[in-house]
């Protein structure tokens, strides 16, 4: 039997305030199965530290760099300040271009980050990148396979090379350092890195892996941090997460070096095209000038025209003079046409040969074409990051063709106010041609092959001090991109976090149990202690018994000095408080199911009246299940049930159970209407009786939640004793004490 508490009878008001929730209970439960939580929270801190063991730790890795907003004043912007030398920069695409995937995609091919060397270990397989002592460089103009190979070095001279995964048949094969080789559809080049540590790493197995190209890159585009140091600083700072420090390293340095690369590219892009442009003239002039030359050489050498005179050489001088204007104005002319032409038909609008390289200073040409490359730059960058359908995109898309027309307007009024100017010295060319024509006529051709010869050796000598001051501004070129910090680890491990990992196990460990053991008396619906009770009744409480060990209900009378007995005479004795000192009393046993002990308290009780000295019966009134009678080993062939039917007398159906002082009333045979018996007048007739012969009458009834025969024979009870079972009495009907 588990302990079983007692009430009296109701004398106080009903309690209404349930059962709350017992985190104290909580508590000592968690001590009394203390190995539970001492087992949760070794199986949490182990976890914890195997995660720290063998996760791939991750360390941040950075950089600073700095935009220039303008070159340093040098040489060639003394001779030649114009766009050339001092580019229009917007500095709000920079942190774009720097993660943009085609200079990622560069980085990572000139570094060959596709191929990754491992060292596979036990149960954790590292990145070898640190101390592989070889590189691979892939033969990248013909298709990338990607795939896994064994790699192991031979010598100083051959290394093996093998299908990751292979069978027993499949033997690795042999090459040598230096050579470029074909192997599982790749063509590649291994190279040592230092000749002096192969032998270290000799016959040592390696993992290498070939990965996409575009796969590498966009993992590294993901992982980019680009971000301003502050608002309107012109300091970037780079940042990467990695599980190789020295990688990651060689990474962001390898992105610096190309972005200074391609910012150096791109100043350079306006100086290049127009040395081409202007070189392009030069050639085709030069080949006429061969043609002037030789007429003026052939006029001199059959000796006509050595000697001019003074009118001659004044015209002559005048001539020439506005025949350098003229030359001008051609160059400007071929100029607009190939602006008009290039704007009609070329894609790359970025790359359009600025006004001021022609030595035309028109403003408002000169800032609708810087417009025109910002918008047709910002344009390529969208389409590299694949934002084609920004509405911010294609509305500068639009505008891009507003501007455009825009300059071919603006270029049609510039030839037309350069023609009025051409005209003029058209009719001044117009008005010496006429006083040259009053001239001898060996002198008119002599004029003649001159001027020519001028006006063209005036277009070349422009041409070539602009083709000398785009060298000297090309020459002169530096990136704006400058370090200022280098890349290097930023600090420890980011992941895993060792301390945090522990904490977090500490304390998932230690709750695990006590969520476990708070759900377990969240859910638990039995009654538990003493404490419960008070909670939702206010029935005094009588006592408690202990758990029964013995086989057998007469623990009493088998073993009257053990606890179980005392406890039992305290049950006594305090009863005594509520029925005084009468002679005689009647005490009636029930509860809320079966299984809680009413004919076990109801044999010992009784037994313990009786070890008084009082002459004590024990009535079964449970006729449903009679089992009082197997106890003293005594018969049920009558009993209450054929009392109250009339069968028997008093005399007949009370039976000595063979202890002094203690008689036993069974159940008898079970009747079709026990309730109904006890309802009859004989119910009350036969309590009368015994009270005449007995001191004390226990009686043994029924469960309340099944029947009603308890609330029946209450009515005879002096006092009524409602038992309760820890961890069996379920707590919703503890109430049916009230």
């Amino acid at each position: 039997m588990e302990t079983q508490p007692f009430f009296g009878e109701n004398t106080n008001q009903l309690k209404t305030d349930g059962l709350p929730f017992d985190f104290k209970r909580v508590f000592f439960r968690a001590l009394r199965f203390w190995y539970i939580v001492v087992g949760s929270l070794t199986i949490a801190l182990g976890y914890a530290y195997f995660t720290n063991r063998y996760t791939v730790r991750i360390y941040p890795v950075s950089a600073s760099i700095i935009i220039r907003e303008a070159q340093e004043t040098g040489g060639a912007e003394i001779l030649y300040n114009n766009a050339l030398v001092n580019q229009y920069r917007n500095y709000l695409n920079e942190p774009y271009i720097i993660r943009s995937f085609p200079l990622i995609k560069g980085v990572v091919e000139d570094l060959n980050y596709d191929v990754t060397f491992f060292r596979e270990g036990r149960l954790q397989t590292t990145d070898a990148y640190d101390y592989i002592p070889v590189t691979v460089s892939l033969v990248r103009k013909d298709p990338i396979k990607p795939g896994s190979h064994t790699f192991n070095i031979i010598s100083g001279l051959e290394f093996t090379l093998g299908r990751y995964g292979a069978t027993k048949d499949e033997k690795p094969e042999k090459f040598k350092f230096e050579d470029t080789i074909s192997f599982d559809g790749n063509r590649m080049v291994f190279s040592k890195k230092n000749k002096n540590n192969d032998k270290e790493y000799s016959n040592t197995p390696f993992l290498m892996t070939i990965s996409g190209i575009n796969q590498v890159t966009g993992a590294y585009v993901g992982r980019l941090g680009v971000a301003w140091a502050e608002q309107g600083s012109g300091v970037i700072n780079l940042s990467l997460n990695g599980g190789n420090v020295g990688r990651e390293v060689d990474f962001l340095d390898g992105l610096i070096q190309h972005y200074q690369q391609n910012d150096l590219d791109k100043k350079n892009q306006t100086a290049v095209r127009t040395i081409a442009f202007i070189s392009n003239e030069i050639a085709n002039l030069s080949d006429s000038m061969k043609v002037v030359e030789g007429h003026l050489q052939l006029f001199k050498n059959i000796g006509k025209g050595a000697e001019l005179g003074d009118k001659a050489e004044r015209l002559l001088d005048h001539l020439e003079l506005i025949e350098k204007d003229k030359a001008e104005y051609l160059i400007k002319e071929n100029y607009y046409a190939y602006l008009i032409g290039y704007l009609s038909n070329g894609a790359n609008l970025d790359q359009i040969i600025v006004p001021s390289a022609m030595g035309i200073s028109d403003g408002m040409v000169t800032e609708a074409i810087s417009r025109l490359e910002r918008m047709q730059l910002d344009i390529k960058l969208g389409r590299e990051m694949n934002k084609e359908n920004n509405p911010l995109l294609l509305d500068k898309q639009r505008r891009i063709e507003l501007i455009k027309k825009n300059i071919i307007e603006a270029v049609g009024t510039l030839r037309s106010t350069d023609k009025i100017k051409l005209d003029l010295i058209n009719h001044q060319l117009k008005t010496i041609e006429d006083q040259l024509n009053q001239l001898p006529s060996t002198e008119r051709q002599y004029v003649s092959i001159k001027r020519n010869y001028s006006l063209m050796e005036n277009l070349y000598i422009f041409l070539m001090q602009k083709l000398s001051e785009s060298k000297i501004s090309k020459a002169s070129n530096a990136p704006d991109i400058i370090i200022v910090n280098p890349p290097k680890q930023a600090g420890g491990a980011i992941t895993p976090r060792t301390n945090q990992n522990y904490t977090i196990a500490f304390g998932l460990g230690l709750l695990l149990p006590f969520l476990i053991f708070a759900a377990a008396e969240a859910f638990n619906n039995k009654i538990q202690s003493k404490e419960d009770i008070d909670k939702v009744s206010s029935i005094p409480f009588l006592g408690g018994i202990g758990h029964n060990k013995i086989k057998g209900n007469l623990i009493v009378h088998e073993k009257p000095k053990s606890a179980i007995a005392e406890s039992f005479r305290a049950l006594r004795s305090n009863l005594n408080y509520f029925t005084g000192n009468r002679d005689k009393k009647v005490f009636l046993i029930t509860s809320s199911i079966s299984g809680e002990g009413k004919t076990f308290t109801a044999i010992n009780l009784a037994t313990v009246l009786a070890l008084s000295g009082k002459k004590t019966l024990i009535i079964g009134a449970d006729m449903r299940r009679p089992k009082l009678f197997k106890d003293f080993d005594l018969q049920n062939d009558k009993g209450l049930s054929t009392y109250l039917s009339g069968l028997n007398s008093l005399e007949e159906v009370v039976q000595a159970t063979g202890h002094d002082n203690l008689s036993l009333l069974s159940a008898g045979p079970v009747p079709p209407n026990p309730s109904e018996l006890l309802m009859t007048a004989r119910m009350k007739q036969l309590m009368d009786d015994v009270l005449k012969q007995f001191d004390y009458v226990v009686m043994d009834t029924p469960p309340i939640a099944l029947v009603t025969d308890a609330f029946v024979l209450s009515h005879y009870a002096d006092h009524s004793i409602f038992l309760i079972r820890q961890n069996f009495t379920p707590k919703t009907l503890l109430r049916n004490v009230e």
